[in-house]
């Protein structure tokens, strides 16, 4: 059994890479996902779409772990994510911006495999990258 910190590292991997295979071995049958937006999902199939949605939008998709603390079965990440908006996207058209956005990542395992995730992204950022929102001050650029 691989250690917990190398299950998320190879969870983003697999996802980045559209293994989705690789992608649905890391996770429990008993997922639950907690997304931005208050969305919620449940399963490796929910997940799995979730990344087929992202690579839709997204070309280049990629995660890079900045940071990493492990606690028991509990796994804490900073990660920058980065991608070019090439395809429609929470809802927007492609506009072709490069995008780098800041995500914390908490994940929760069981028997090797990962049984929750809570995603939180930095949305108004990269709605701002992309053209929806002005250039209202949201804090610093990620990175």
């Amino acid at each position: 059994m691989q250690p917990i910190d190398e299950v998320v590292r190879s969870y983003l991997a697999a996802g980045d890479a559209a293994d989705y295979a690789a992608l649905a071995d890391l996770l429990h049958d008993d997922l639950v996902t907690h997304s931005p937006g208050g969305a919620t999902t449940f399963g490796v199939a929910d997940n799995v779409a979730a990344w087929r949605t992202a690579h839709d939008g997204l070309d280049r998709l990629g995660h890079r772990v900045l940071s990493m603390v492990t606690a028991g079965e509990t796994v804490a990440a900073r990660v920058l994510v980065t991608g070019i908006h090439a395809g429609h996207f929470l809802g927007v058209p492609p506009t072709g911006a490069h995008l780098r956005v800041d995500q914390a990542l908490f994940a929760r395992l069981s028997g090797g495999r990962i049984v929750e995730l809570w995603e939180i992204v930095d949305t108004g950022s990269g709605l701002q990258q992309i053209g929806v929102l002005g250039d209202q001050d949201l804090g610093p650029a990620p990175g």
